[in-house]
C-alpha cells in the first residue's frame, strides 16, 4: 500500500515542525515581581513623652509632643530655643543631633519610638501618625 504524496509532504512538515519546537530556546522567566513601596511615612505626628534622667532643675519637662514628618526628617523641640533635627532612615532607624544634644529611635509603621538626652536630662517619646491609617 503506497501513501499518497501529499500524506508523506504532512508528515515529514509535522516531523520538522516538531523538530524546529523542540530545538527552540525557551522563553525567558517573567521577572521578579517588585516589592510593595515602604509605606509613606510624612505627616503629621502626635503623642506624649516621658522623663527617664533628670540631673538637674533644667530639664525639659514630659508631655505632649507633635511634629512634622516631611521628606522623612523633622525637628524635635527640645525647649523653648532648642530643636533636634532628625532623620528616619529607609530601614525605620532614627537619628539626630543639635548641640550636645543626642536622638535615637525607630519608625515601625505609623509609630515612632525614641529618646533624646543631653546627657544629665533624657526623655522618651512616642508619637503615632494623625489621623491614625
Amino acid at each position: 500500500m503506497t501513501v499518497p504524496m501529499q500524506i508523506q509532504r504532512a508528515a515529514v512538515v509535522a516531523a520538522f515542525c516538531a523538530v524546529l519546537s523542540a530545538c527552540a530556546s525557551k522563553p525567558p522567566p517573567a521577572p521578579e515581581p517588585k516589592p510593595p513601596p515602604p509605606p509613606e511615612i510624612d505627616g503629621e505626628y502626635r503623642g506624649t513623652t516621658t522623663r527617664f534622667q533628670a540631673d538637674t532643675k533644667a530639664c525639659p519637662h514630659p508631655g505632649l509632643v507633635d511634629f512634622q514628618v516631611i521628606q522623612h526628617q523633622f525637628q524635635y523641640r527640645w525647649d523653648y530655643d532648642t530643636f533636634v533635627l532628625a532623620t528616619i532612615a529607609p530601614d525605620g532607624g532614627v537619628t539626630g543631633g543639635a548641640e550636645r544634644i543626642t536622638l535615637v529611635g525607630k519608625q515601625n509603621g505609623p509609630i515612632i519610638e525614641g529618646d533624646v538626652t543631653n546627657g544629665n536630662c533624657g526623655l522618651h517619646f512616642t508619637v503615632k501618625l494623625h489621623p491614625a491609617p
